[in-house]
């Protein structure tokens, strides 16, 4: 039953009342677009491994002006509101430990388009991934956003806008609506990461276009890399974010030290065909810190060779988790492009 738009406390919230299944073809998927014919050898630890896609749509009101990368404006602004409507909550997500290493339990990747200047009407739309506990928390994540288009406004212009629809995304991008117009319709699910990459695990792959979409930022000797990072670099990073993840927000041990150890030396043997990246500038002013902030990095595509299968799993989740650093910027956006 859909619940009316007034309070958040009517956001349906047991996910597993929401993993009813759909059919589609000769194959079996729940609302969450989650291949469940498929049996293949997955890595049983992804299981414990949940995280959640959503994407916002929102109509503007008075005029939002945004800057070209619109990473910082949409960042800064979720926490401004959450700051203002519930701090305990600005401090889990963006202060979450006395750890430097700790990640924070969501990316954030704002509208992908160049336009700076959006007049009442237009609408825009952006991705909030959550990962593990922070999923139970999308309610404040709404409220937050709800705050920013409709008090305290958004981008250079203090622009309103009003949210008109929540998806949550599946494995292959197929959209549920979890709010529209003012009404939750259902209640959010959560996905492994082992759903998230059963209809990939068994993919041979022998090739493969990587395309950093956004400023990859990878650290060599502890300097930003300046050119196509090698394969087994990137793989190292993708897997010590993963294992930072999964230590803070999840539970158990997702890959032994023996077995990331293997997963890198199988990567010595992937190199690089063809690489199209460049480096791309991006400076952001700090409120915080009172100083300007430069996140450059990479952007582009290269095409990996070699026996890519055993890592298909893992980039397949470091498309939703992002790679490097600022992810929760909506930095270090990775999509792939399996060649057959």
């Amino acid at each position: 039953m859909a619940t009316s738009a007034g309070s958040l406390k009517a956001l349906p919230s047991n996910p597993s009342s929401n993993n009813t299944s759909i059919r589609t073809g000769n194959s079996t998927e729940n609302k969450t677009g989650i291949n469940t014919d498929i049996t293949t050898s997955i890595n049983p630890a992804l299981t414990h491994f949940t995280l959640a896609k959503y994407r916002f749509t929102f109509c503007v009101k008075s005029e939002v002006t945004l800057p070209a990368y619109k990473g910082s404006a949409f960042h800064g602004g979720f926490g401004h509101a959450l700051k203002k409507i519930a701090p305990s909550f600005y401090d889990y997500f963006f202060a979450p430990g006395t750890s430097a290493d700790q990640p924070k339990p969501f990316v954030l990747l704002p509208p992908m388009e160049n336009n700076q200047h959006y007049p009442p009407g237009s609408t825009l739309q952006f991705e909030l991934v959550l990962i593990g506990n922070a999923i139970q928390h999308l309610p404040i994540c709404f409220a937050a956003f709800d705050t920013l288009g409709q008090q305290l406004g958004l981008g250079a212009t203090r622009g309103n806008y009003h949210i008109t629809k929540v998806e949550q995304l599946g494995a292959r991008d197929t959209a549920l609506p979890v709010y529209e117009n003012g009404t939750w319709h259902t209640a959010p699910a959560t996905i492994s990461a082992a759903d998230l990459v059963r209809h990939q695990a068994s993919t041979p792959a022998r090739q493969l276009n990587l395309h950093f979409q956004t400023n990859l930022r990878l650290k060599e000797n502890n300097k930003l890399l300046p050119h196509t990072p090698p394969f087994t670099l990137l793989l190292q990073r993708l897997l010590g974010r993963l294992h930072t993840l999964n230590t803070y927000y999840h539970q158990g041990e997702l890959l032994s030290r023996e077995q990331r150890q293997t997963l890198l030396e199988q990567a010595q043997h992937i190199h690089i065909a063809q690489a199209n990246t460049r480096w791309v500038d991006w400076s952001r002013y700090s409120g915080r810190q009172k100083e300007w902030m430069k996140f450059g990095g990479l952007q582009g595509t290269v095409t990996y060779q070699g026996d890519l299968t055993p890592f298909i799993p893992y980039l397949a989740i470091g498309e939703w988790v992002h790679v490097g650093g600022k992810t929760s910027f909506g930095l270090g956006k990775i999509t792939m492009e399996i060649n057959e």
